[in-house]
């Protein structure tokens, strides 16, 4: 893993591995559907982190590294994976601080917790002053 500073990233808050509750059905959202909602043009913008799919509109504003390192989240040599949507606050060389790491996790178990018909309903997460992400389902496999 490579960390940006010691003050960067902590790999226990990485959300991939989170275990679905046997009660737990997301929604699976395919890569083209994300693709769908880039945040061009004024639509939304929807990212994969650690394998959810995040609506992050509200970013888009107020994301401290700009509009275009924003966009960028899902493309292949951004995220930890070096693959397309392989994005994650905890893990490769655009590791977060460990609160927004935190932050996150946290949020998703929420999400995982969440109780919805037919599909858990989407979960909000805060980071501090930047803005939200709405945690909706699960990227396809």
């Amino acid at each position: 893993m490579a960390v940006v500073s010691d003050d960067h990233a902590h790999e226990r808050f990485c959300a991939e591995g989170l275990s679905l509750p046997a009660s737990a059905s997301p929604r699976v959202i395919t890569h083209d559907e994300v693709r769908q909602h880039n945040g061009r043009g004024g639509e939304n913008f929807w990212a994969v982190v650690d394998g959810y799919v995040v609506d992050a509109t509200d970013m888009v504003n107020s994301h401290p590294g700009g509009l275009k390192k924003l966009l960028t989240t899902d493309a292949a040599g951004v995220g930890a994976s070096g693959k397309a949507f392989g994005f994650s606050f905890t893990r490769g060389r655009n590791a977060h601080f460990p609160q927004t790491g935190k932050s996150f996790h946290e949020g998703v178990q929420a999400f995982l917790n969440g109780r919805g018909e037919p599909f858990l309903p989407p979960v909000e997460v805060t980071f501090s002053s930047h803005g939200k992400v709405v945690i909706l389902g699960r990227l396809q496999s």
